[in-house]
């Protein structure tokens, strides 16, 4: 049916053309075909919000979370005693970071967040798009789910038939079927990723590729 993985891919994106997704998004497990926000209202209020401005780093996401507990502020020793991470990175690479982008801010020896800085939970499915091979999809699907509520692999029509379907279903993998028709042959349960740093660092990603 498709002469190319990208074929296939520009097949997916023509069908969802409707929905809010996005292409080749890392999240650090792999770089997913593609990945539709389901809460896209709120993730463009998130994006317009941001104004390009977004985390370079797990660790600097960590750090906002960290600081995003503590009310009363959190002093430097405090952090670091709290986190594996080198004081001169977390001094100059981490900290300054997040307040020269208006993240946290600091007062009398201690950080504090900003209130009115948000990082986005975004409910993401994502899409792993082959020709032929749908092991090597399913493998690299199920890294995805650290990140995603539900991850599919989309294959080629005409291989569709060598796939083992107990094994997406053991792993909780949705599978597509893409040619002249989409179809959704097996639909996964919708679970919570297992990395909720991940999953907040798609959003960062996805502002940080649409500001290229």
């Amino acid at each position: 049916m498709f002469s190319t993985e990208e074929d296939l891919i520009q097949r997916l994106k023509h069908e969802y053309k409707k929905k809010l997704f996005f292409a080749e998004i890392g999240g650090g497990y792999g770089i997913a075909d593609l990945v539709i926000i389901k809460n896209k209202t709120e993730f463009r209020r998130f994006l317009e919000h941001r104004n390009g401005i977004h985390f370079q780093s797990n660790e600097q996401i960590k750090i906002f979370m960290y600081l995003w507990k503590k009310r009363k502020g959190v002093s430097f020793d405090e952090i670091l005693s709290n986190h594996y991470i080198p004081a001169e990175k977390l001094k100059y690479k981490i900290l300054k970071y997040l307040m020269e982008i208006g993240a946290i801010t600091s007062r009398e020896g201690k950080y504090f967040r900003n209130k009115s800085f948000t990082i986005f939970p975004a409910n993401i499915v994502a899409i792993e798009g082959k020709l032929s091979n749908w092991q090597s999809g399913l493998t690299q699907a199920i890294r995805y789910q650290r990140f995603a509520q539900s991850v599919y692999v989309a294959l080629d029509v005409d291989y569709i038939h060598r796939v083992d379907l107990s094994e997406f279903k053991k792993y909780n993998i949705g599978l597509i079927s893409v040619g002249s028709k989409v179809q959704i042959l097996n639909k996964p349960q919708i679970k919570q990723p297992l990395d909720p740093v991940m999953r907040y660092r798609i959003a960062e990603n996805i502002i940080q590729a649409s500001s290229i």
